[in-house]
């Protein structure tokens, strides 16, 4: 099928919503393994974008708030108890990067770039980028909101 890609979000407007404490960072970037298909680039960048170009470069809001909004606001708002802090017992989900080099690098001719900086990801205690090299590991679940039907 076709594909279209729509220009409509303001820049202005994300930078006045994103520094608010109630804001969760989210993507509807899709999750799809290579296959031919272009990808929208927020696929990869959505959350390097917010924190190394607004929250570092461009100080709309401070690298934690940005991070916050990444983690765990969004496990807070879905009643995920287990994940979005770092915390002894909660699920080990970790993203380590070069704060001075996090940037996104996709866009609409290459979306399959993985962000500069990144260093290290860890999913459920598994390491799924390792110096900056995916692995392969496949250790993601999906995750509901407690209290859903699975």
């Amino acid at each position: 099928g076709a594909s279209v890609v729509n220009f409509n979000m303001s820049e202005d407007d994300l930078r006045l919503a994103m520094p608010l404490p109630w804001v969760a960072t989210a993507s509807d970037g899709g999750s799809k393994i290579p296959s031919g298909t272009q990808p929208h680039p927020r696929s990869f960048g959505t959350f390097p974008r917010k924190i190394g170009r607004y929250a570092i470069e461009e100080c709309v809001l401070t690298p934690e708030a940005a991070i916050r909004s990444a983690t765990g606001l969004p496990a807070e708002i879905l009643g995920m108890s287990d994940r979005g802090l770092l915390a002894e017992g909660l699920a080990a989900d970790v993203v380590v990067f070069a704060p001075s080099e996090f940037r996104d690098r996709a866009d609409y001719d290459n979306p399959w770039q993985v962000s500069a900086g990144l260093r290290y990801v860890l999913v459920n205690g598994v390491f799924a980028v390792y110096e900056g090299v995916p692995t392969g590991a496949l250790s993601g679940r999906s995750l509901r909101k407690v209290g859903t039907a699975q």
